[in-house]
């Protein structure tokens, strides 16, 4: 195995079980000692892990950060992009559906604009804009029927708030479709953002099933509020990355876990 293959599966391995000790990873990997402390050197070095006494733990970061669009999206587009294509081939012609604000989701509307008779509801300025212009420049079919919520912009460009709450308590719709910061086996799905939260339980409260677009790096993570258990959840769709171990863990408390192929063509849409 070369040494980036297993850094991946020492990463791989922390986002499953959170810890990692030193003597387990010669024993897996049939290294030296001396091997797998460079190793977790190398991983610590670029910011994946933090060292500790006879082993490494995953590198958190504080609940309460919220980074903002932009810097989300430069990250893990491959992942997105995949599991977005996925999650396309969950939504018929003439359904209802909801998607909040988040870079994932936001890869998801750009698939949205070949089915027909779609309505969409957001609480993402961005989101609309995606399927706006995609009703501007169809030809001889109508874009979806987007409706937005309203509210107080988040600095991830989510609108939150008693607004936006109160409107989508009036809606209906068959699936909703949910980014989140984190999947943690003990949290569940979280958000940095109370108001988001308060938010995004409302939408789900709406929906007659729900769907979490996380990639593999979410797992493990915790915002400061959670949204809902994972007994919540009917489908996750995530990326092929995800460690073999946490699937299995996931698969223990939702029904239905899809791991998106990175790289894999998108299927007929509204087929």
């Amino acid at each position: 195995m070369l040494a980036a293959q297993r850094q991946q599966a020492i990463v791989d391995r922390l986002q499953a079980e959170g810890v990692v000790r030193v003597t387990d990873l010669v024993h897996a990997f049939d290294v030296s000692d001396m091997t797998v402390r460079r190793d977790l050197d190398s991983l610590a070095r670029r910011g994946l892990l933090i060292k500790v006494h006879g082993g490494a733990t995953l590198r958190s970061s504080p609940t309460s950060e919220e980074p903002g669009f932009a810097a989300k999206a430069a990250r893990d587009g491959a992942e997105k992009a995949a599991i977005a294509a996925a999650a396309v081939g969950l939504v018929e012609p003439g359904m209802a559906i909801a998607l909040n604000s988040g870079t994932t989701t936001h890869a998801l509307a750009q698939l949205l604009a070949p089915i027909p008779d779609l309505t969409v509801v957001t609480n993402s300025p961005r989101i609309a804009d995606v399927l706006w212009a995609a009703d501007a420049t169809a030809t001889g079919t109508r874009g979806p029927v987007v409706i937005v919520t309203g509210g107080v912009r988040t600095p991830s460009d989510a609108l939150v708030g008693p607004l936006a709450v109160h409107a989508l308590s009036t809606l209906n719709v068959d699936v909703c479709f949910m980014g989140v910061h984190g999947v943690s086996l003990e949290r569940g799905i979280t958000t940095p953002n109370l108001l988001e939260a308060q938010t995004n339980q409302q939408m789900l409260e709406s929906a007659s099933r729900l769907c979490v677009l996380a990639d593999h790096t979410k797992f493990g993570l915790s915002g400061l509020s959670r949204i809902a258990g994972l007994e919540e959840i009917q489908t996750l769709i995530t990326d092929e990355t995800m460690s073999a171990s946490a699937v299995d863990l996931l698969r223990g408390y939702i029904d239905e876990v899809v791991l998106a192929p990175v790289g894999a063509p998108v299927q007929g849409v509204g087929a």
